[in-house]
């Protein structure tokens, strides 16, 4: 290779000396002389050494020729020649950070190690040339291009964060498989790593760890006499707040004798000399969800959209643009020559005044469809450093009215009036269900397949409720219907206890003890040894520690059940009390944020259900001798439970302890009854709802029933401009014969299509990186009367990512010590990749042309006419006799031959002998 190939055109050169060898070849002539045979004797004898010492001259004088071009034309790689006798082997390691993080911009020279884009750069686009990610595919590259000029034998591996994640979490957690260049040996041209260049950055959240610990296992498998492993990130805070995790992870890796090297990837200028680092600006969505209600088309429904700030000044007066994508049935056909196959309804924009600095804000709107089907919700916010985390959709499926039962067992049916007169109130008001009254005998005899016709079920004060139909409605609740009790003076509470509260069926959230009246709770209540309890009325309503459930009932406070008076209510047994955690709300703002972990870990996504301790959560639950049904207290009187709610299955049970006859309470005639029964009714129809949006890392769960679709789908990932790729996708129900179905693309289990996101990295499939992105994927399926559907799903993001502060460099090496660790800039080898590479060889090229040029002198020398100073008394000889001179020199004319080389040969005559000269 050549730094120079322009130059190459002057190996031509090395053919000059060659040319003017034939050139003098062709100036001889032949000239009969008799004196000429005494020298052709004389020559015969010394050809073969005249040949020899003239063809050595001109082999030497075309290597200089040679050597020179090469030296001035810049010739490289010459360290892997002189390296393949008894070099060494070095095993490079490159980890590569393509968090979602890493498609921050950065301005300035992508290897100048340039400041990350401000508030003045986003106004310039053209200060916004690069992202972090493309700079540390820049480093990858130029530290190809200098081992590839090295001596030795150099094998790279380059491992992608995201990769290694989602590996780490399968069941196959090999290395190799989590490589994108796993231990190849590094050629000149560098062809490894032309694939992982055409790359971006990943849509996921990653961890740093089990990149490296996958690394290290490379390092181990694979022997070499030496070993450097590279960090390539942006070191962003969230990462190295607690670098425990990581630091036990270098140290084993360092055990393996590597040579430990960081770069990072939003270099600022003093950046690893400074203890504060500023945040560039960068705004998110974290959160886009309609509120849990009744959809249905044609009544509106209430999207909640949260905007978070992570930049550390306070952003002002925010512009958010929202759209709805409508997908009727008039779409059919999934269009790949446009972003979206729906029909874009933008709405007017949601202004925001203010966000402080590391805050979030909530704002809420509404979304108003007549069409049934599944449609698309998307809010974006205005560029700023980090854009991916500037787009966020959510889905809503609207069906038409679905049919809600309602069964009392009171003759007069007064509890069945005030709950179907709140849930169809008439008039031009729509809330969205038909209820349906039916007496107690309904329920007895009624099937699975009779109830999944409704979408929820209100059991008013039932007496006895059977094994049977016990089994019934827990196989209806676990498969996504809503289920509500309402416990009157008919209910049998060994019945319930025993057939519904047990531990394998929990249709109810506990056991339930008797029946406590407004005299008993009076009692208890003069008798209490705290104040607050003295003081709190025994009949009152007020608000459980969920309460936020409950909307704006919870947003009013206790004051809204001022005139509400609960006489008698069912306790929960007492061998079965609830725990502290879930009774008792907070007393006060100070304590609830006592009690909530650290702000940035929450919204970071590092404290969450996936993270918290299960230990914790099983030793709750043991205490309270319940299982964990996540039962949320809505309402409590007297410290006791009035209204809650538990998940069983993918349904909802609303358990509300007190009847709804008036000797047992006035609230059905209160206001906030309307709007408790309208929230407990959204969170019933919430059970059986369909998710509105998935993580990018998550499987993709589509519903296909054999019944009603084909077993062919078309799956069209997002993408920023079209044409959108195709994937067609054969959902076979029957696994494929000595295969494991884990490792397969699509799985069906049941009447559902299961695509794994982590299957795809693991087997390299088509699409991956496009399915990975966030934005609307669609799906088209085929009926089984040919017809074609489009249902579109919401891909999001996991929060995590988007604060963009980071660590300075001495605070690392600081936690990182005694371990040895070292940063390099992004510019160490885009300058000098070459010219440090082929250092040594040029001073070895150098050396080996001095070298030539000696030998040529002295060939030259030894192949040339020199004058013996013996023979100068000869000379004065000839000059005295001006006959004999003047004959000899005519004779010594004669007989004179120029070669080729330059040099001479010439054959004297004397009276005597012949004479031979020749140098």
């Amino acid at each position: 290779m050549l730094l120079y190939p322009s130059l190459a055109i002057g190996f031509l050169f090395v053919g000059v000396p060659l040319l003017v060898h034939l050139i003098n070849l062709l100036r001889h002539r032949r000239t009969q002389w008799a004196a000429m045979d005494f020298l052709l004797a004389s020559y015969r004898k010394q050809r073969r050494w005249i040949v020899l010492r003239q063809l050595l001259l001109l082999l030497t004088r075309l290597a200089v020729a040679a050597l020179l071009i090469a030296v001035l034309a810049g010739l490289i790689g010459g360290k892997r020649w002189l390296g393949a006798v008894g070099g060494q082997t070095t095993h490079h390691v490159i980890v590569l950070d393509d968090s979602y993080s890493m498609r921050q911009r950065v301005a300035g020279d992508s290897m100048a190690g340039g400041n990350t884009v401000s508030e003045s750069d986003s106004a310039n686009p053209s200060q916004r040339d690069t992202t972090a990610y493309d700079r540390g595919l820049s480093v990858v590259a130029a530290l190809v291009r200098r081992l590839a000029s090295e001596e030795g034998t150099h094998q790279l591996t380059v491992m992608r964060a995201s990769r290694a994640t989602m590996v780490a979490n399968s069941k196959d957690a090999a290395a190799d498989a989590a490589a994108d260049i796993a231990a190849q040996t590094i050629t000149q041209d560098a062809r490894q790593i032309e694939r992982l260049m055409s790359t971006q950055a990943s849509s996921l959240r990653t961890d740093l760890v089990p990149a490296i610990d996958l690394a290290s296992d490379l390092l181990v498998a694979n022997p070499a006499d030496a070993r450097q492993l590279y960090l390539v990130s942006d070191f962003a805070k969230r990462d190295w707040q607690s670098p425990r995790r990581l630091a036990q992870s270098l140290e084993a890796a360092e055990k393996t004798g590597v040579k430990i090297s960081f770069i990072d990837c939003v270099d600022t200028s003093g950046k690893a000399n400074n203890t504060t680092t500023s945040t560039p600006r960068n705004l998110a969505i974290t959160d886009l969800s309609p509120e849990p209600d009744v959809w249905v088309a044609g009544v509106p429904v209430t999207v909640n959209v949260t905007v978070k700030n992570f930049s550390s000044t306070a952003a002002n007066n925010v512009a958010m643009t929202a759209s709805v994508i409508t997908y009727g049935r008039d779409v059919q056909r999934a269009d790949p020559t446009s972003t979206l196959s729906g029909k874009t309804q933008s709405l007017p924009a949601i202004m925001i005044e203010s966000i402080p600095a590391g805050q979030q804000l909530t704002k809420s709107f509404q979304v108003y469809i007549d069409q049934e089907g599944t449609h698309v919700v998307r809010i974006g916010l205005p560029d700023d450093a980090l854009t991916i985390d500037n787009v966020r959709s959510c889905t809503i499926p609207l069906a038409d009215a679905q049919r809600v039962l309602i069964i009392d067992n009171d003759p007069d049916g007064l509890g069945a009036y005030h709950v179907s007169s709140v849930l169809d109130p008439g008039s031009q008001v729509r809330v969205g269900a038909i209820p349906e009254i039916r007496p107690a005998a309904m329920l007895r005899d009624a099937t699975l397949e009779t109830l999944q016709r409704y979408r929820a079920i209100y059991l008013i004060d039932l007496p006895d409720i059977s094994e049977r139909t016990a089994e019934t409605l827990e196989q209806y609740v676990r498969e996504g219907g809503g289920l509500a009790w309402f416990l009157g003076d008919s209910v049998n509470a060994d019945t319930y206890n025993r057939i519904l509260a047990k531990e394998d069926r929990n249709l109810l959230p506990f056991p339930i003890g008797e029946i406590q009246t407004a005299n008993t709770l009076g009692n208890l209540t003069a008798n209490s040894s705290t104040a607050d309890d003295r003081n709190q009325k025994p009949n009152s309503v007020v608000l459980g520690k969920d309460s936020d459930l409950l909307g704006p009932i919870a947003a009013a406070g206790n004051g809204v059940f001022s005139l509400v008076q609960v006489n008698k209510a069912w306790s929960v047994h007492r061998d079965h009390q609830l725990t502290d955690r879930q009774l008792n709300a907070s007393s006060s703002p100070e304590l609830e944020a006592e009690s909530t972990p650290n702000d940035d870990f929450v919204d970071d996504g590092f404290v969450d259900d996936a993270f918290a301790n299960p230990a914790e959560r099983s030793s709750e639950s043991a205490e309270s001798g319940l299982p964990d049904l996540d039962t949320k207290v809505l309402l409590q009187r007297n410290d006791q439970p009035l209204a809650t709610r538990h998940i069983l299955g993918r349904g909802r049970v609303v358990t509300v302890m007190t009847d709804l006859n008036p000797q047992w309470n006035n609230w059905a005639g209160d206001p906030t009854f309307v709007v408790f029964l309208l929230q407990t009714n959204a969170m019933l129809f919430s059970g059986a709802a369909p998710p509105t949006s998935r993580f990018v890392d998550e499987p993709a769960e589509l519903p296909l029933p054999g019944d009603t679709y084909l077993p062919t789908v078309t799956m069209l990932p997002p993408a920023d401009e079209p044409p959108r790729l195709s994937i067609e996708i054969d959902a076979d129900t029957q696994p494929t014969p000595g295969a494991d179905s884990s490792n397969q693309l699509s799985t069906m289990l049941g009447t559902t299509l299961k695509i794994s996101p982590t299957e795809m990295a693991i087997t390299d499939q088509a699409g991956f990186d496009e399915f990975l992105m966030p934005g609307i994927v669609e799906w088209q399926r085929t009926q089984t009367d040919g017809q074609t559907t489009v249902t579109p799903m919401a891909t999001v993001l996991r929060v995590g990512e988007s604060n963009l502060a980071s660590t300075p460099h001495s605070e690392i090496v600081r936690d990182l010590a005694p371990m040895k660790v070292q940063f390099l800039s992004p510019s160490t080898w885009q300058n000098n990749d070459s010219i440090g590479g082929m250092s040594t060889f040029l001073l070895f090229l150098l050396g080996l042309l001095a070298v030539l040029l000696a030998v040529e002198q002295a060939l030259a020398a030894w192949a040339s006419y020199h004058v013996n100073p013996s023979t100068a008394p000869r000379t004065n000889h000839l000059r005295a006799n001006p006959a004999r001179s003047t004959h000899s020199r005519a004779g010594l004319q004669g007989s004179t031959t120029v070669h080729a080389s330059g040099s001479t040969s010439r054959q004297q005559t004397t009276d005597d002998k012949p004479l031979e000269t020749s140098r």
